[in-house]
């Protein structure tokens, strides 16, 4: 599914809740009842293999959200924590599907922070790595992070269906294994 129909399924979804939006194949955008304008990109929106999407929803006044509609119907509404920053940004962001789990990446003040949200048990975790920029690779059920810069973190969360597990990993170990950040 391309991310223009994605858009349109969000569009779906907010027609739904009575909100009147302009669509087009780059962007969703309305205002609320405050007279805020909301928005939604093509590169901020995701979907996995069961029908359930998901979209981070910039907002003006810095309320932004993410959405989460499952498969019921049932739209899930996630506020990004921040700590040193009045809004979070998702420039460099990351929203990204790996079967039960949505991978959600975006920028506080100083460093970027990742969360892993269950979509199953509605449960999340931020995963905390000593970076200013956060890289990520995911191979099968393992999800792989790194520092940009010498000297900053490596960690190996594996996702199984109902929790992660963390593991410390170094350079040696990403050589060894061929696996490579894009």
């Amino acid at each position: 599914m391309t991310q223009a129909e994605i858009l349109t399924l969000i569009d779906d979804e907010l027609f739904l809740d009575n909100i009147k939006t302009e669509l087009s194949d780059q962007k969703i955008i309305w205002k609320d009842h405050s007279g805020t304008e909301n928005s939604i990109l093509p590169h901020q929106t995701a979907i996995n293999n069961e029908g359930v999407f998901a979209w981070w929803q910039c907002n003006e006044a810095g309320k932004e959200h993410v959405h989460i509609r499952l498969k019921e119907r049932n739209v899930i509404t996630w506020k990004p924590p921040v700590d040193t920053l009045i809004k979070p940004i998702f420039r460099d962001g990351l929203l990204y599907f790996h079967k039960n789990y949505l991978i959600i990446k975006y920028k506080d003040r100083h460093y970027q922070r990742l969360f892993i949200f269950n979509i199953k048990t509605l449960k999340d975790e931020e995963i905390i790595l000593n970076a200013l920029t956060i890289q990520v690779k995911i191979i099968d059920n393992d999800l792989f992070l790194a520092g940009l810069y010498s000297g900053e973190d490596f960690i190996k969360i594996t996702m199984h269906p109902d929790h992660i597990e963390r593991e410390t990993i170094d350079e040696n170990y990403l050589r060894q294994r061929n696996i490579i950040f894009d």
